[in-house]
């Protein structure tokens, strides 16, 4: 379950709320109905689901304690970031949508 989000646009995405004109701007490609649904997906998961699906090529980011799955697709430049929240790996916290090149 999604406890907390890092910033306001990727909890918009994930209540469907409508973005501004300046936040779609700096979303760029990005595929926002993808994005919905894996925002949904990573509510719903523990870190087992996450593992049992490798198109989310779900993975840690090194040097922190924070993980990453495919914002919309593979090729995509965008990811969404989160911490563990709890030591079963059932709750994420501050969960963001970033461009990561």
């Amino acid at each position: 379950m999604i406890l907390s989000f890092a910033d306001e646009t990727t909890k918009k995405i994930f209540q469907g709320d409508s973005l501004s004109r300046k936040e779609e701007r700096a979303l760029g490609d990005l595929k926002i109905k993808k994005a919905y649904e894996r925002l949904l997906l990573l509510n719903a998961a523990t870190e087992k689901d996450l593992l049992l699906y490798p198109a989310l090529h779900y993975h840690s980011l090194k040097g922190t304690n924070r993980y990453s799955i495919d914002a919309d697709s593979r090729n995509s430049k965008w990811r969404i970031t989160f911490a563990w929240a709890d030591q079963a790996l059932t709750d994420v916290s501050l969960v963001t949508i970033e461009d990561t090149h």
